[in-house]
């Protein structure tokens, strides 16, 4: 991918999981875009470090722990006829179908490129914000899977 703006980029969300964790399992869902985002932050692995201190050699090792594979802190524009955003908020209201549910992500760059996975919503929370802005919401994925990316076409 060449370099490029954020304008453009969409993220798409339905809930469920592909029936198989590849790029044909991935674009075979029905993807609702969440509308009126307005950030879409850094996203991906972050492996621990587990550090050993033998006495011996006085020298710290350094090793891979765990991968955490992230989460996603969305801002948007808060739009109440916005399907997408619907969608974030049935996921995040207890006693909905909804709540809890295992999400698949679809987020499509400028370029046609592509980056899947999976997760759950965790907030989803409204900001009638002050004078002279935007009423906003902010929304928490955590994500669950491995970052599947797809080459643009």
């Amino acid at each position: 991918m060449a370099k490029s703006t954020s304008t453009g980029v969409k993220l798409g969300c339905v809930e469920g999981v592909p029936a198989t964790p590849d790029e044909d399992g991935y674009s075979a869902l029905a993807y609702v875009d969440i509308g009126q985002l307005t950030n879409v932050p850094a996203f991906g692995p972050t492996i621990t470090v587990v550090e050993s201190n033998p006495l011996a050699t006085g020298v710290t090792e350094k090793n891979v722990g765990f991968t955490n594979n992230g989460s996603l802190a969305l801002e948007a524009d808060f739009d109440d006829e916005d399907e997408g955003q619907a969608l974030v908020l049935a996921a995040t209201e207890f006693g909905t179908a909804s709540f809890g549910k295992e999400h698949s992500f679809e987020l499509t760059y400028p370029s046609g490129r592509k980056a899947y996975w999976t997760g759950k919503f965790f907030s989803g929370t409204e900001n009638p914000g002050s004078a002279n802005s935007m009423v906003t919401m902010a929304v928490n994925v955590e994500i669950n899977t491995a970052v599947l990316r797809v080459a643009a076409p």
